[in-house]
């Protein structure tokens, strides 16, 4: 067994994925902002600035659980493009990286019942039992064509209503979760975006997934199929957000936003360029896509903070 340093036990979490679950969370707050300038909306920032730790640590067990599952399943061999092989390279054993997982999911519980007591409601942990629920089933769902789905949950809808809820302490009891239909609607900008990783990376190992049993919804629809859908997913938030602002109920300032289309526009035609099925044609456009998430989440997050000092 290799000598094992805290960066590498950091590293097998994969934190170059965190932009997917912090982001919802900043833009989620950053829009409390400017309902709190805009309506007087009363907002508990130290629940709600939990959500933030709560939802990476639940994010960092769910890739560990995920990574220990294509394991043992070999979903993942040795030279994936992926690049996880902290397993296959012997810094780990598998049991290590489940049991780092689990430990990991029960620190994010953990904040999850620290935050129930600051806003003395128990409804709160519906949400961290959705999330951790959904992210344990995300390699069966992802073998069942539902990956797609289990990320815009696990990374747009639940968020911002947990996130909503938890900070607006409306969170009423174990049947009853209020939230706002605006944030959730708000999350499908980002929320697309992120799932746009997903598919990024499916339609990328699409040959990969067939050998390993998976139906993927790439897998099922066709490397071109999918890489018009992978357009549509990059394209619709810009839509979204200006039919968002047209209407009145965000500010113009989130329209800054747009000055990532030059990266959604570079990523398109990437997509639309590559052979289908040809792996190394998009070999990276995965990690191009998470940068165009966390950008236009950024900037949508700024957005929504300058229109509420605006107001």
């Amino acid at each position: 067994m290799a000598k094992r340093t805290l960066k590498d036990w950091i590293l097998a979490t994969r934190p170059w994925s965190f932009t997917a679950s912090v982001m919802p969370v900043l833009v989620t707050l950053a829009y409390l902002f400017f309902l709190q300038c805009q309506k007087g909306l009363e907002v508990n920032w130290l629940a709600g600035w939990l959500t933030l730790p709560m939802i990476v640590f639940i994010h960092a067990g769910g890739n560990l659980v995920s990574d220990y599952s294509d394991h043992i399943k070999q979903i993942d061999l040795p030279g994936s493009l992926n690049g996880v092989n902290h397993i296959y390279s012997g810094k780990f054993t598998a049991k290590e990286i489940r049991y780092f997982g689990w430990a990991l999911l029960a620190a994010g519980a953990l904040i999850g019942a620290c935050t129930t007591v600051i806003i003395m409601n128990v409804g709160v942990l519906w949400i961290g039992v959705y999330g951790i629920l959904l992210t344990l089933a995300y390699p069966w769902m992802k073998a069942h064509a539902l990956g797609d789905i289990n990320i815009l949950l696990c990374f747009a809808v639940l968020p911002a209503t947990g996130v909503y809820g938890i900070a607006t302490s409306e969170l009423i009891s174990f049947d009853k979760v209020a939230y706002s239909d605006e944030a959730v609607l708000l999350s499908l900008t980002y929320g697309l975006l992120t799932v746009a990783i997903l598919h990024a990376n499916n339609a990328r190992d699409i040959r990969n997934d067939r050998r390993a049993g998976l139906t993927t919804l790439c897998g099922c629809i066709g490397g071109r199929a999918a890489q018009y859908v992978y357009l549509l997913e990059v394209i619709a938030p810009y839509v979204l957000l200006s039919v968002f602002v047209a209407v009145g109920w965000l500010p113009w300032a989130a329209l800054i936003a747009w000055l990532t289309h030059p990266l959604a526009i570079g990523n398109a035609r990437q997509m639309l360029k590559a052979r289908p099925e040809e792996e190394q044609d998009i070999a990276t456009l995965d990690q191009k896509t998470a940068q165009l998430q966390m950008m236009f989440s950024l900037l949508l997050a700024a957005g929504l903070v300058v229109g509420g000092w605006l107001h």
